[in-house]
């Protein structure tokens, strides 16, 4: 019997008849996510089952909150696919947590970052704009993306730090989900600085003619 545990976000409550559910979301960041997938394959976990991958990792059941959002989280992301009863490293991943180009590895994490369809709907709707705070941010998550009001902190609170981690989200709080902005080029430092009027060069005034005719006019009658 399979043993799959991230079908669903874990419900709201278990102690209601009628149970809400939540729009599927990471329960965890990105980080989080990529951790279980070097456990997975630095203990040669890839392709088994999930009560065993729980089991090497020290979880006493698969339905563990912290195991089954990580495990749900990394499908999400792209980082873990099922193998029949088992689960897989996708090639995302693999080239993630061996690459070939270092370099490449924080656009990896981008495209990671927008695997998740709710995190591709955040990227589009708020690309290029600043990014509120977790408690607004959830709030934009209840209202529009039907995540229950009991999760609605965690999600906003995954994708930040997902965001984050990936170079999509700067200390500027401005979403750049292709990564950061290059630096703008130098300008010549009077550009760049404002000078006191003082300090700045004169232009040359070119003197008018007429002046020149009445000095040597002077001149003559000097003379």
């Amino acid at each position: 019997m399979s043993d799959h545990t991230d079908d669903e976000n874990p419900p709201a409550s278990s102690n209601r008849s009628k149970r809400e559910r939540s729009t599927r979301y990471p329960g965890v960041s990105l980080a989080e996510s990529l951790k279980l997938c070097e456990s997975i394959d630095g203990l040669g976990l890839d392709g088994l089952t999930a009560s065993a991958i729980a089991s090497a990792l020290g979880y006493k059941n698969i339905k563990t909150n912290t195991f089954s959002a990580r495990l749900s989280a990394a499908r999400q992301f792209g980082l873990l696919t099922l193998t029949g009863d088992g689960y897989g490293l996708t090639p995302l991943a693999r080239t993630i947590l061996h690459p070939v180009d270092p370099a490449e590895v924080p656009q990896l994490h981008r495209q990671a970052l927008l695997k998740p369809p709710l995190y591709a709907e955040l990227a589009e709707r708020m690309g290029g704009k600043r990014v509120p705070d977790p408690e607004i941010l959830g709030n934009v998550l209840y209202h529009n993306h039907q995540i229950i009001a009991t999760a609605k902190k965690q999600a906003a609170e995954a994708f930040l730090e997902s965001a984050r981690f990936a170079g999509a989200l700067g200390a500027d709080h401005v979403l750049h989900p292709d990564g950061p902005l290059p630096p703008s080029p130098l300008r010549p430092p009077w550009l760049r600085l404002r000078l006191p009027s003082r300090l700045l060069p004169c232009p040359v005034l070119r003197r008018p003619r007429f002046a020149s005719t009445c000095n040597s006019g002077t001149r003559m009658r000097a003379s």
